[in-house]
């Protein structure tokens, strides 16, 4: 009797691992796929997006910028289309990570949110010219993710300087 039972136990844990290894089998080979997975909501890319200026109101003399490496702020700003309506609002968190010559790094986090629903999350390394530099630097940062409209969305922001806390963004 403790024979039967013995290979009983034996055939039902040779067929539970004959199922968990089936499961592994056909499992891992889609977790490790480079394609993104399809949901309704998931064929947005960058591209797509209108362009965008982010505009936080502030002037070269009031600041809203880290002083010293390390520095960091946070602020809130209109998003505005390309006519200058307002569309939305950002928010970032920024911390200076580099002094430059003609300007400095600061690595920011920001959440664009559109009054017509659906947001954007970015992150970005951001070049803020020193005052009286007329260059109008240019960064290149992450599309990290975005919700309703925007869910699954992929690519990169374009933030262009255009005078002081104000940027052209792209995306693409």
């Amino acid at each position: 009797m403790q024979r039967v039972m013995s290979v009983k136990r034996s055939l039902t844990l040779a067929a539970a691992a004959l199922a968990v290894g089936s499961l592994a089998a056909f499992s891992v080979p889609a977790l490790a796929s480079d394609q993104p997975v399809a949901t309704p909501n998931h064929a947005t890319r960058a591209a797509n997006v209108q362009n965008i200026t982010i505009d936080s109101g502030k002037t070269a003399d009031e600041g809203n910028k880290p002083q010293g490496l390390g520095d960091e702020f946070s602020g809130r700003a209109k998003v505005k289309d390309t006519d200058g309506n307002a569309i939305g609002t950002a928010d970032a968190n920024c911390g200076k990570v580099e002094v430059g010559t003609d300007s400095d790094s600061v690595l920011c986090s920001e959440l664009i949110k559109f009054d017509q629903g659906g947001q954007i999350a970015l992150t970005n390394l951001l070049q803020i010219p020193h005052p009286g530099v007329t260059s109008e630097p240019e960064s290149t940062g992450v599309v990290t993710g975005g919700t309703g409209q925007f869910e699954g969305i992929t690519g990169e922001s374009h933030f262009k300087f255009r005078s002081a806390g104000v940027y052209d963004v792209s995306f693409s």
